[in-house]
């Protein structure tokens, strides 16, 4: 049980070092300019939204570093959104030419999520009962 619980530590440790200076970033530094490479306009409300929605999962997956399966949910939320943000913000400017829009940081980083974190939920046993 431990061995599987492991790996979804591996996702919450990944969210916690991703996401510490993020979210610094976003309420003490230059926010959204920083984090989105300037390609998305800066505004202190969009800052804040993002940046609670961060620091929502920040402090999920450090609880979720003691309980593993109880925060698993976390896991699939970052699943859900980035896919969606990457599907209905990212492909449609890649589609019309304007991949140099992209910001591709932040990007490349959900990437990378959203095709190791299912790898990760599904091998952690979480459908598994007990």
């Amino acid at each position: 049980m431990f061995a599987d619980a492991g790996l979804l530590r591996l996702a919450y440790i990944a969210n916690i070092l991703i996401l510490a200076p993020i979210c610094w970033s976003m309420f003490f530094g230059s926010g959204v300019t920083s984090v989105f490479d300037g390609k998305v306009e800066e505004s202190a409300g969009l800052r804040i939204l993002v940046g609670s929605l961060w620091l929502a999962i920040l402090v999920g997956s450090a609880i979720g570093m003691f309980a593993p399966r109880v925060f698993a949910p976390v896991i699939l939320i970052q699943i859900f959104y980035k896919s969606i943000w990457l599907l209905v913000f990212v492909l449609p400017l890649i589609a019309a030419g304007e991949s140099d829009q992209v910001p591709w940081g932040i990007s490349a980083t959900f990437i990378a999520i959203i095709v190791s974190y299912p790898i990760l939920f599904w091998f952690s046993g979480v459908w598994r009962n007990g």
